[in-house]
Parts: structure tokens; sequence; C-alpha cells
């Protein structure tokens, strides 16, 4: 039986949900590093990255969830698993941190310097799980792929049924590589 969380147009929704991740969590949680040492980002900024905390807090969860659900198909990767559930956790804790920010810094106590400078850790960790989740998670897909082919012999093989199609005189081979840039030239 498939969740929602299994396919999207016939595709694994965890593909493209990570997608959203990778970009939404480094780039709001640099917004809040931003927001927490200049003053001046804060009255038009804030607002905004507290809500694209939100969003990518949601779009670590739907990972997570289409990522478990993916793993029935493909097998379990451990480390990148390991790395997203981490992901979550601190996503978690950098939207609950950065939300009280917001709603106290305006009386500069303390207790928000303590939340902001707590939360710049927490962004700077989720910037950095991120990453590793995203490698782990590509290395996952790839790694046994890229490893087992040359690419120079495969575009080798390539090239005669390239040729099949094409009109040759307009396509120059050299190195096994077929430069197109004379049609692009030509037709543009």
């Amino acid at each position: 039986m498939e969740s929602m969380f299994d396919l999207f147009l016939g595709l694994p929704l965890h593909v493209l949900v990570n997608h959203f991740v990778i970009v939404l969590v480094p780039l709001f949680s640099t917004a809040f590093i931003l927001l927490v040492f200049f003053e001046k980002l804060r009255k038009n900024y804030s607002l905004i990255t507290i809500i694209g905390l939100a969003f990518a807090l949601v779009s670590a969860l739907v990972a997570r969830q289409s990522g478990q659900a993916l793993t029935l198909r493909v097998g379990y990767p451990t480390i990148h698993v390991w790395w997203g559930q981490r992901l979550v956790i601190v996503s978690a804790l950098l939207f609950v941190v950065a939300l009280i920010w917001y709603l106290t810094v305006e009386k500069k106590s303390l207790i928000s310097n303590l939340l902001g400078y707590a939360g710049v850790l927490l962004a700077i960790a989720s910037i950095v799980i991120a990453a590793l989740a995203g490698h782990s998670g590509a290395s996952a897909s790839w790694s046994y792929k890229i490893e087992s082919t040359n690419s120079s012999s495969i575009l080798r093989q390539t090239i005669p049924e390239i040729k099949k199609y094409y009109d040759n005189s307009k396509y120059f081979i050299n190195d096994g590589l077929i430069d197109i840039s004379p049609v692009l030239i030509l037709n543009s």
C-alpha cells in the first residue's frame, strides 16, 4: 500500500522534496544568523525568516517521511537516514529558538541575546547537517553507479548512435566528445 509520502507522478517524492530541504534550510539558517548580528535587517526580514524556517522544517519532515517510504522500495541507506533524522531535530530546535527570539528580541534582554546566540549555533549545525545528509544521500544513490562507469567509454559507445540521427557534417568529434556549438551558433 502506497503512502501519501511515497510517489509523486510516478516518481519518489523524496527526490523532489530533498531539493527544498537543501535550499530552504541553509538559506533561512543563514538569514537568521544575519538577523542576530545585524540589527538593521530585523525590521524587514525577521518575519519572512521565521516563516522560511517553518517551511524548512516542514520540508525536512516531509523528506524524512518520504525517505522512509523510499527505503521500502530501495533499501535502507544507514548513514543518510542518520543525518536526515538529525536534520529534522536540529531544524525543529532552530525554528523554536528563532521564534522565541523573534518574539523577545525587541526587549533586548539577556534571554533574547542568549537565544540569538543559541540559534546561531543551531543554524550553523543545520547548514552542516543538511550538507552531510545531502552528500550521504547522493553517495548512496550514485557512488556505485559512478564508480562502475568510465564516462569516455560510454560516450564512445554513444557516438555511433548519435551519428545515426544527426547530419555528421554539422558536428565535430574531438577526443570522443561531440561539439555542437557550430549548430547552436548557426541556429541562434
